[in-house]
């Protein structure tokens, strides 16, 4: 087993499920890759209602599948892709106390991922909680930039979402 993988492993048993999620190598069957690390927000309770009995965080939902065939699309699937915040709850937007509780947690996750890059699921994420308070915290060498979360149908269509995500990756796997 890498040690990257090892290690993740041990950081991840001091979460207490089903509330608290690690990140998740996606898709599940694609070989793990290391060179990107997908960030999103905090997880759902809505989502852990409906997965409780799979023992994951994602390969559920439609939006789910969506991220899964844009990673394959664009050549990183097999990324890590976590949560600043990893404990569920109703959907909303963590408190400053929440990202500061678990801002440790993460920073252990890319440390031992050492991604080249790391991308943001969300813009409003990465200007509320990535930018101010995970990004000064990080290696400078790590290349980071934010694409819309994959969940935003209704307000941008799939179409706008994967050109974003493909001008993002292309630009990083230059």
């Amino acid at each position: 087993m890498d040690e990257r993988l090892r290690k993740l492993d041990d950081l991840n048993k001091n979460l207490k499920p089903p509330k608290e999620l690690s990140g998740e190598f996606l898709p599940e069957e694609s070989p793990k890759q290391f060179d990107f690390m997908f960030v999103a927000e905090m997880p759902s309770m809505d989502m852990l209602k409906d997965i409780s009995d799979l023992g994951g965080n994602f390969n559920v939902s439609a939006p789910d599948k969506f991220l899964q065939r844009i990673m394959i699309t664009y050549g990183v699937a097999g990324s890590y892709v976590t949560d600043i915040v990893k404990r569920g709850d109703a959907p909303r937007r963590p408190t400053k106390e929440e990202i500061r509780q678990w801002l440790p947690f993460l920073l252990k996750e890319i440390e031992i991922i050492r991604p080249k890059a790391i991308i943001v699921l969300g813009k409003r994420t990465y200007k509320a909680s990535f930018r101010p308070f995970v990004e000064p915290l990080i290696p400078k060498e790590i290349k980071v930039d934010w694409v819309f979360h994959y969940s935003q149908q209704g307000r941008k269509t799939n179409e706008e979402v994967e050109f974003k995500f493909a001008e993002v990756i292309k630009k990083f796997q230059k």
